[in-house]
């Protein structure tokens, strides 16, 4: 049977038991609290009649220097515990009592804790979990335990339900060592659900170690299982709970300081996985459920990198694409001055040393999993606008406006800010002082008092429906400064859409009345569901409601939010639509389908109408390309060489020792088959392949290239040189290993025999010493023979000046001349570049040259005989850090247009017209070394990027300016350095972070498109255009990642390949991965046509990869 409720009638009989509970003394007061004309309406407590707060009062021998987590907070738990069709809170405290409150409707609550027998006595209470524990249908509460190590009050309870009494009032009997259930490590919260499939709730228990974080060191002992401080697992066995954690495949150590645990199928094979947040310095979890009662722990092999103090998490589809996405909050401020006076990064040798102990790359921002759909997940938290909040806790991915797109809920605030950087410097002085006076005494509640405490608000993102979201903090009502907590989300008053109870530290809860139902005219539907055997409630089922070819995904998952409990009603917000059909998989996995629901009401759907669910089968064509690398031939592994360039410039934000390699493709044997050079990283040589038949490839002889192994190869070519009618080959030398001058930056050419033979021509080449980006040879003078334009990345040692890059003049017997002074002077100071192509772009059948790098605008350079660089073209302004660059007519329209990799928008960096990054270079302490200022923009004001400790180190000179980080927080750039010291620095922008279609409008102008969302996911550094869908028009194929970057940018790691599907006018879609086949992980620094349908991608620190067109 399926029950339908509306709304109208919802309201009206929550609004009876209001009445009839005798809330009510009269006519003539009001009825209601008034709303305003902001989503969220917060309910005083006057009117509630919540007056709880979780107020803590630290003494000399309990506080948060003695216990880590004191200002965790307490946790909230939403459900209807009487079954009156109201949803009532549990709230849990640190050293107060629990409290149970009865909804009596119109946001009216009864508080009925020893009346329900709930009262949990002393103890130090932290997480709330709501669940039919034993599956007689009524909702049971279990709360965890933790607090001071010398008590032994921590046992987590278990309130069994008995049902309401005559008033209306659930009974509740105490008794988790019966169920087995009264662990008392230092828990944090439960989960629970069925993930051996046998019909019953099973339960995870997030335990935090209660050892020092600092006692550990760096050693990693995961696999050693520890009885007080690590997870748990215990399988419901029908009348007691057994600890299976080890047979399961669960971590178990004390290294595990655990916050959260999120129970979703993220890989949809029916059965449910966990993801768990760990604290410092032990990465977090991912297990997938084997379906066999037992997980694989796979982190590593699915998130390529994670927050690094990961607190709450939630998993939900907040993209509409049917496949639950993850997001992990952590402690990164989005304001200057909190990011400065409470923010800390670390080095890049100490995030070496905990990756080389297997802790992970973790850094310190939220994440916003993605989920691709085949296993693989990429953080786009930067990107989507939701990566710095604070110190935060509890996050809910929830449709809060009802427009059906889900938003985010982020709790933020710790009471006392422990790791304000001038308190953190005060109390090191403090201990250097118990030294010299050889005392242990320390006044730990006068050191409280020192500690700033700052309340800030939670944040709420509205998701726009793009994977992007807006902070709506503000204009949602959600910006009362506040240290919050736990937090969950439920239909307080049967209106339809989710209101917010939040718990907070020395504040009353906060109860939000949701106002969606009245400010917007979206509709919702509500879905109960009623499961059989044990799982009453249907945990873990998954139910969609379809808005044509659109799924609105939630999973029945109730155990959400940090410390906290969510509703069992699912809430879909429709917007302006209907739903179509409503389909729930149930955990056992039958199905049930209800067409043409009525919207605006409650649905309850019932397992026993479920039906098997028949074999789906697999439609639609195979995907264009497939691997085939282990088949190619093409076995060569780049080996890149151990060197830390922020050992020698601390200021930078990436390496630039990292940005090979590059191929050279072409004809070499002359067999008719492309043969392809692959370049080697600094002390490991580049290697040649011979094409056979088939498109099968077999290493050749490198011995020319072993002696110059000690040089970087950044690009190669293979062009005629010497005019004898085969190919040669042009290596060109960079990186940033070496100082000025060395050899091993000199560029080198090797000479072909006619038979694939190479021989290294060593008076070829003028003695140029640059760091070399790039080579492309072109005939610029029209005298029959191959010129070459080699532009140089940087001078070693001095990022931000700008190198020489050279056009040289071949002779016609392979020897080259410098002619940049005289044919191209402005190609001496272009830029920091890291490509160029020659192309016909005014077609005058003349090579034009077009060159991208750092820092600088796509420069385009008219031949006219010389090379002449174009103005007021429209790309004046493209200031970017570009990577790449691609030449074809894109748009069929017959000119030149281009695509241009840039670094992409997923990273903190930001940059636009009018609020540019920035770089300040000078010697601004006339020490004889070169500084590099980045500036970055925050609400319009351009501050510098480097923390103080960090600037510092480079500049000590500052420290006499600013002797406090509060003194150096929240400082614009111009107050921070003198007018002179501005005025005499190289200044360099960035207006555009995009990778883009750049239209050529053939008028002498150009336009810059950026490309699709997934397209700016990460770096760009290899492309490659084609019509691989044979529709007649272009295509795109890109490709990047960049991992040498410091810890505050984090590894650029969420690109996997792209395939961009070209309509012919300049515009490109793109297509998922399961649907192309294009999967390029790693590091790809080139890309490409090596072969007939054969595709090579060119990989830093890897095997070069080999994709087949189908």
């Amino acid at each position: 049977m399926i029950k339908h409720i509306h709304r109208k009638v919802r309201v009206a009989l929550a609004f009876v038991i209001f009445v009839a509970a005798g809330f009510f003394a009269g006519c003539s007061g009001p009825q209601e609290v008034p709303s305003g004309n902001r989503l969220f309406t917060l309910i005083p407590s006057s009117w509630s009649g919540v007056r709880f707060e979780n107020r803590l009062r630290p003494t000399e021998s309990f506080n948060v220097f003695t216990y880590r987590n004191y200002f965790n907070g307490g946790g909230v738990g939403i459900a209807d515990l009487n079954g009156d069709g109201l949803r009532d809170l549990v709230l849990t405290a640190n050293q107060l009592d629990d409290r149970l409150y009865l909804n009596r409707g119109a946001f009216r609550f009864e508080e009925v804790t020893g009346r329900a027998g709930m009262e949990s006595g002393r103890g130090w209470s932290t997480g709330v979990s709501i669940a039919d524990v034993n599956g007689d249908g009524l909702p049971d509460i279990y709360i965890c335990r933790a607090g001071d190590a010398s008590r032994d009050d921590r046992a987590n309870l278990l309130f069994i339900n008995e049902g309401p009494n005559d008033d209306g009032v659930p009974r509740f009997e105490e008794q988790a060592a019966a169920y087995g259930l009264d662990d008392a490590g230092f828990s944090v919260h439960a989960a629970f659900f069925d993930y051996d499939g046998d019909g019953d709730l099973d339960m995870y228990l997030v335990n935090n170690s209660p050892r020092e974080v600092s006692s550990f060191g760096l050693r990693n002992i995961r696999d050693s299982r520890h009885e007080g401080g690590g997870d748990k697992l215990y399988r419901n066995d029908g009348e007691v709970f057994i600890d299976v954690s080890v047979e399961a495949g669960m971590y178990g150590s004390e290294i595990a300081f655990g916050l959260d645990v999120i129970a979703s199928d993220f890989d949809g094979d029916g059965w449910l996985d966990l993801y768990v947040s760990n604290d410092f310095f032990e990465r977090d979890y991912f297990y997938r459920n084997n379906g066999n009662g037992a997980f694989t722990e796979a982190l590593e092999g699915h998130f390529p990198s994670i927050s690094l103090s990961s607190m709450g998490n939630d998993a939900a589809d907040m993209d509409n694409d049917g496949r639950p996405d993850l997001y992990v909050t952590d402690m990164l401020p989005a304001d200057d001055y909190r990011l400065k006076t409470t923010g800390s990064h670390e080095s890049w040798n100490i995030y070496r040393e905990k990756v080389e102990n297997g802790f992970y790359h973790q850094f310190t921002r939220n994440t916003l999993q993605y989920n691709r759909g085949d296993g693989a997940f990429s953080d786009i938290g930067p990107i989507a606008g939701v990566a710095a909040t604070d110190w935060s806790w509890s996050t809910l991915i929830v449709d809060l406006d009802m427009d059906g797109h889900k938003d985010i809920l982020v709790t933020n605030g710790v009471y006392r800010d422990v790791i304000d950087q001038d308190f953190m410097a005060f109390f090191a002085a403090e201990i250097q002082r118990m030294v010299r006076e050889r005392t242990d005494k320390l006044d730990y509640l006068e050191l409280l008092e020192r500690m700033p405490s700052k309340p800030i608000p939670n944040v709420v993102f509205q998701g726009n429906g793009d994977r992007t979201f807006t902070d709506k903090t503000v204009e949602w009502g959600l910006d009362t400064p506040v240290f919050s907590n736990g937090a969950a989300y439920g239909d307080l008053d049967n209106d339809g859409d989710p209101d917010l109870v939040i718990n907070n530290i020395d504040e009353e809860v906060f109860i939000y009345r949701n106002e969606a139902d009245t400010l917007h005219a979206h509709r919702f539907l509500q879905i109960a569901l009623t499961g059989q055997g044990a799982n009453r409630f249907g945990v873990g089922a998954r139910v969609t409601v379809w808005q044509g070819k659109t799924p609105l995904v939630q999973e029945q998952m109730p155990s959400r939010g940090f410390q906290s409990t969510v509703d069992h009603v699912l809430t879909f917000g429709l917007g302006e639509g209907v739903a179509d059909s409503v389909e729930v998989r149930w955990p056992d996995g039958r199905r049930q389908v209800l067409e043409q629901p009525a919207i605006n009401s409650l649905l309850t759907l019932r397992q026993e109408e479920a039906g098997a669910v028949p074999p789906v089968a697999r439609t639609g064509t195979p995907p264009r390309f497939a691997d085939g690398t282990e088949t190619s031939g093409l076995a060569f592994v780049h080996a890149e060489n151990d060197f830390v360039d922020f050992d020698r410039e601390l200021l930078p934000l990436r390496m630039l020792s990292t940005e090979g390699p590059r191929f050279a493709v072409g004809d070499v044997d002359g067999d008719g088959l492309d043969d392809v050079y692959v370049g080697g990283a600094k002390d490991s040589p580049g290697g040649l392949f011979r094409q056979r038949p088939r498109g099968v490839f077999a290493a050749s002889d490198s011995t020319p290239f072993a002696a110059d192994a000690i040089s970087e190869d950044v690009d190669a070519a293979f062009f005629d040189a010497d005019g004898d009618g085969d190919l040669d080959l042009y290596v060109a030398s960079g990186g940033s290993e070496y100082s000025e001058l060395a050899p091993a930056f000199r560029d080198r050419l090797y000479l072909n025999d006619g038979a694939g033979r190479f021989v290294k021509a060593p008076d070829a080449l003028p003695s140029l010493y640059a760091s070399s980006a790039c080579v492309v040879p072109a005939d610029y003078d029209l005298d029959g023979d191959m010129d070459l334009f080699v532009g140089a990345r940087l001078i070693p040692w001095q990022y931000g000046l700008d190198p020489s890059s050279v056009l040289l003049r071949n002779d016609g017997q392979g020897r080259f001349t410098d002619v940049t002074e005289e044919v191209a002077p402005a190609l001496q100071r272009v830029g920091m570049v890291t490509d160029a192509v020659w192309a016909d772009v005014n077609d005058d059948a003349r090579p034009d040259l077009v060159v991208a790098g750092e820092w600088m605008p796509i420069t385009i350079f008219l031949n006219e005989g010389g090379l002449v660089p174009q103005s007021e073209n429209g790309l004046d302004k493209s200031h970017g850090w570009w990577n790449r660059l691609l030449a074809g007519d894109m748009d069929g329209d017959g000119d030149m247009d281009f695509v241009a990799g840039n670094l992409g928008l997923n990273t903190v960096l930001h940059a636009s017209d009018e609020e540019p990054l920035t770089m300040h270079v000078n010697d601004f302490d006339r020490n004889g070394r070169i500084d590099q200022v980045i500036s970055l923009y925050r609400n319009g004001v351009l501050y510098p990027m480097p923390l103080r400790q960090d600037l510092f180190r480079q500049l000590p000179v500052l420290e006499a300016r600013f002797p406090r980080f509060a003194d150096y927080a929240g400082t614009p750039l111009e107050e921070v350095f003198t007018p002179e010291e501005r005025s005499s620095s190289v200044v360099r922008h960035a207006h555009t972070l995009a990778t883009s279609y750049i239209e050529n409008r053939g008028d002498g102008t150009f336009s810059l498109h950026p490309l699709p969302f997934e397209a700016q996911l990460t770096p760009v550094y290899a492309l490659l255009s084609g019509d691989y869908d044979e529709d007649g028009y272009k295509d795109l194929l890109m490709a990047g990642n960049f991992y040498a970057a410091k810890p505050e940018i984090g590894r650029m790691d969420a690109g996997y390949g792209l395939f961009l599907r070209g309509d012919g006018t300049g515009a490109f879609a793109p297509v998922p991965i399961a649907d192309s086949g294009f999967r390029v992980p790693g590091q790809a620094r080139d890309m490409a046509l090596v072969a007939d349908r054969l595709i090579a991608i060119a990989v830093n620190d890897g095997p070069v990869q080999v994709i087949s067109v189908r």
